[in-house]
């Protein structure tokens, strides 16, 4: 009998918060980060959003974009190669990850909307935030699990990768770009996402971009940027198990070999 969505979820949430928890506490991390770099140095240095508002962006931003995002099979690949072949079990499992990533950063950013919007007296605003920070994440979380499809890495230690160094490009170069990478496939994912309303306003009459900037604009821009981005939930996340069983063979034998790197 197949296991349920609600049961994998469960399980990839209490596994997720086993020893080491490398999920929560990158997510931790970066919350962490991102947070210093907006209140102790100028945050035209790091941020295109400076304003009150621009913070709760930029802390799904940083907390979503990161490998836990990417590296969907090398998290645990026992339960990937367990799975590999069943493209159903597959997709269950890639969504279930998504799923716990979401539920570890959502919540939390919707929280700090919340709070902008009671200090700036302007709760319409803030759970318009609140629904985009929620919803609109979903398809680029979802496009970004094609890395991991295509370029997994097992998790080892600093300390193993020091004493493996001479195998550089394997055990080091290549690392140290997955590791990089996620900061640009999540912002990526999230111009694809709202690629789609924009041309529509730009495009359909009587809309145009700037209408985004009015209050009922910003409904439909926010409406539309969701259905998109769930649709690209669905969608990205079935074209990853598609394409791990297309490269299962290879997979298989990297997932295997945690001496591989």
């Amino acid at each position: 009998m197949r296991p349920t969505m609600v049961a994998t979820v469960r399980s990839e949430w209490v596994r997720a918060w086993r020893w080491p928890a490398q999920v929560p506490l990158t997510v931790l991390g970066n919350a962490a980060l991102v947070s210093v770099a907006w209140f102790l140095i100028p945050r035209s240095w790091l941020f295109d959003f400076t304003g009150t508002w621009g913070f709760p962006i930029a802390l799904a931003g940083w907390m979503y974009a990161d490998v836990s995002a990417t590296n969907v099979l090398g998290q645990d690949p026992a339960d990937a190669l367990s799975v590999l072949t069943d493209s159903a079990a597959l997709e269950r499992l890639l969504r279930a990850k998504t799923i716990v990533l979401w539920l570890l950063v959502a919540p939390a950013c919707a929280a700090v909307a919340l709070a902008v919007g009671v200090v700036e007296h302007d709760l319409t605003l803030a759970a318009l935030m609140m629904v985009g920070l929620c919803v609109i994440p979903l398809g680029p979380l979802a496009l970004s699990g094609w890395v991991g499809v295509v370029f997994p890495y097992h998790q080892r230690s600093l300390r193993w990768r020091w004493a493996n160094r001479r195998r550089f490009w394997s055990v080091v170069a290549r690392w140290l770009i997955l590791v990089v990478l996620p900061y640009g496939v999540f912002p990526a994912g999230d111009l694809v996402v709202l690629a789609v309303p924009l041309l529509m306003f730009h495009l359909l009459p009587p809309f145009d971009v700037g209408a985004v900037l009015t209050a009922d604009g910003r409904v439909g821009f926010l409406l539309s940027a969701s259905v998109v981005s769930v649709l690209a939930w669905f969608a990205a996340i079935r074209g990853t198990a598609f394409l791990a069983g297309r490269r299962a063979g290879r997979l298989t034998d990297y997932l295997g070999d945690a001496e591989r790197g």
